[in-house]
């Protein structure tokens, strides 16, 4: 087999959503890429997939929100939980998320800045990566190659060498690059190759997801459906006849997972048809995360830096790729320092922990609801427990509203005096908001521009900031966080710039 030599700025293993959208992100700060994925296209498999407001907002910001509605659901339809003794019985409780549209309305009247400026979107797994893989194949900036699957890799101190193989052309290349970013999914061949480990949040909760044909079952309900019973969880009416149903199996019952049809007909019990099954996909349910999401030149993001029990953390994904590839594109132009870098892992991994904690107890409360469910609780007890227990679901995800514009934390959203949101003036770097009357950010914006460091000047003294607004400069980094604020000019802007890009230890939470 030949071997050839290639270089690219940064190397990205995986073109899932972590590893598209951190080289899209790259190519948003002007960095190339090459993007290797040992698919030829991405699977067939619709998993309902939720994108919350905030991660939209970072997508917008990629021109690509308008791309992922136009392959999600219906707008004007809402999402309706039920929880049911059994698919074929009545709900004894239900729960609607509000359609896009009605939210729509409702952020619109919503004058704090907590509301997102785009709402939720849903869309299948398949749908979400066949949009960003074209977005991948459309921009100059990016080198996709398909059926090359990653091998080996060689963490320097300097470089890394990536040993890549094209099945189409049977050819052996090796890859130099300044920065790998390992997207390669759960069983990820860069975390192994680098030496990262997995730390086990939990014990394992094994499953099968089948996906599976059944024309009345997605034609029961009125809207699109997540129906939770004790023996499975079914969504349905989100993808025509399409359904997919996720089914708790013993870790040692092999016999399940060989008769997959058999499994869900007894699980689900219908009577009317027999499914037919289109894909079944065997999950292991091991909630983990990365001990280290870092060596040297070498990062993972995305399912190859955390797991969860169900496949329903792309929030956590997406803001892995945005987080690692603004962070990249400043190491390749010269202006981060390594702490930019290493706050990657700090960031992050605390934000995967966060979540699995929140899903965890999300997860708890709806088996301690179904058990209410089954055992035949009334419709007063079951409504107390969905009223007491966690939010069932977060479709804005932008953090408390009392966190709004704190450092770390998304500022709060407006509209300016034209009508342009406050988040779409903001440029692709740094951006200064300053409402002071005299210009008192000119020191920062002369002290950046010395020392090379790309900041947006955005000048809003007329503005009607929402009230609790942080400060009357504040410095928003690239994905759209606080990196500081203060009513007057810094005494020591050096200081601050260092403290924004690495080359002081900042501090902070972030979201």
């Amino acid at each position: 087999m030949p071997t050839t030599a290639m270089r690219t700025p940064v190397l990205v293993a995986g073109a899932g959503v972590a590893g598209s959208l951190t080289a899209l992100e790259l190519a948003h700060h002007g960095v190339p890429s090459m993007v290797v994925e040992r698919a030829d296209g991405p699977a067939r498999i619709p998993d309902l997939l939720l994108i919350r407001g905030r991660s939209m907002e970072l997508l917008r910001r990629l021109n690509l929100s308008g791309d992922l509605r136009a392959a999600g659901l219906d707008p004007d339809h809402p999402l309706d939980f039920l929880w049911s003794a059994g698919v074929e019985r009545p709900p004894a409780l239900q729960w609607r998320l509000p359609s896009v549209a009605e939210l729509r309305r409702r952020y619109a009247a919503t004058a704090d800045g907590n509301a997102p400026i785009e709402p939720y979107v849903l869309i299948s797994g398949s749908g979400l990566v066949g949009r960003l893989r074209r977005s991948l194949r459309e921009h100059p900036l990016i080198d996709l190659r398909t059926r090359w699957t990653l091998t080996d890799v060689d963490a320097g101190r300097h470089t890394v060498l990536a040993t890549v193989i094209d099945a189409g052309r049977d050819e052996r290349h090796v890859v130099e690059t300044g920065y790998l970013a390992g997207c390669d999914g759960a069983d990820s061949t860069v975390r192994r190759c680098a030496g990262l480990t997995l730390e086990e949040l939990g014990p394992p909760a094994p499953h099968l997801t089948v996906h599976f044909r059944s024309p009345g079952l997605a034609r029961r309900w009125a809207n699109p459906a997540v129906v939770v019973t004790g023996r499975a969880t079914v969504v349905a009416g989100h993808d025509g006849d399409l359904c997919v149903a996720h089914l708790p199996v013993p870790a040692d019952d092999q016999a399940t997972v060989v008769n997959p049809a058999d499994l869900l007909q007894d699980r689900l019990g219908l009577a009317d048809e027999q499914p037919r099954i289109e894909a079944v996909v065997q999950r292991a349910g091991v909630p983990s995360v990365a001990r280290s999401y870092r060596r040297h030149r070498v990062f993972l993001a995305g399912h190859a830096a955390h797991q969860a029990e169900m496949p329903d953390d792309v929030d956590v994904c997406i803001g892995d790729a945005v987080g690692l590839g603004w962070r990249l594109a400043a190491a390749v132009h010269g202006w981060a320092g390594d702490r930019l870098l290493a706050g990657y892992q700090t960031e992050r991994r605390r934000q995967a922990l966060a979540a699995r904690e929140q899903a965890r107890r999300s997860l708890t409360a709806r088996r301690r609801l179904q058990r209410l469910v089954e055992s035949e609780a009334d419709r007063q007890t079951l409504v107390a427990e969905l009223r007491n227990g966690p939010p069932q679901l977060d479709p804005a995800g932008t953090g408390p509203a009392e966190m709004a514009g704190v450092p770390g934390f998304r500022p709060p959203a407006f509209r300016l005096a034209g009508g342009d949101q406050l988040f779409d003036r903001l440029g692709p770097q740094f951006t200064l908001i300053d409402i002071t009357l005299g210009g008192e950010g000119s020191g920062l914006l002369k002290a950046a521009q010395a020392r090379g460091i790309p900041v947006r000047h955005l000048p809003l003294a007329a503005a009607a900031v929402p009230a609790g607004w942080s400060g009357r400069l504040v410095l928003i980094r690239p994905d759209q966080q606080v990196a500081w604020c203060a009513d007057g000019p810094p005494a020591d802007c050096d200081r601050v710039l260092d403290e924004v890009t690495g080359e002081r230890e900042q501090l902070y939470e972030n979201t």
